[in-house]
């Protein structure tokens, strides 16, 4: 009987030294949330409305939230969107049609954020829906930075 109560003890101490790590390893409740409004709601969102008029909104949305290694990549895109978009007139507007969130390890999140936008152009005066889709990593360590961003045209 000591020996089975000593082994009883021995592994409910184990249990018990492991489970702060074993709580830290899951994600906290709300992460998922967090992943979710930071990458689709306010960023996917953000970057996918424009109006060739005033590109100065679009320029703060394309880096806001993002790691100074993503800004600087992101920023030095902005010329030559801005050569395309001005000629042809572009004008969209998004909205969040779904998202899928996902955590990868190291309190580093993936979120595919499905964007339904609306452009008109010079092109397309009547305008086209498209459904866009944005991959984005976030890394929580970081304050929930945006550390990669990439979008696959028509959802696929």
């Amino acid at each position: 009987m000591f020996t089975r109560t000593a082994s009883t003890l021995l592994i409910s101490a184990s249990l018990a030294l492991s489970a702060p790590a074993l709580a830290h390893a899951a994600p906290a409740p709300g992460d998922a949330a967090t992943a979710r409004r930071i990458a689709c709601e306010q960023y996917a969102v953000n970057a996918a409305t424009f109006d060739y008029r005033d590109l100065g909104p679009w320029r703060v949305a394309l880096t806001r939230g993002t790691s100074p290694e993503l800004s600087a990549k992101l920023t030095s895109t902005v010329p030559s969107m801005t050569q395309l978009l001005q000629p042809l007139k572009w004008v969209s507007t998004a909205r969040l049609s779904g998202a899928e969130v996902t955590p990868v390890g190291d309190d580093v999140w993936k979120a595919k954020c499905f964007v339904a936008v609306h452009a008109t152009n010079v092109q397309a005066p009547n305008g086209r829906d498209v459904l866009t889709v944005y991959n984005v990593t976030l890394d929580k360590k970081r304050n929930w930075l945006i550390t990669d961003v990439g979008g696959t045209p028509n959802g696929k």
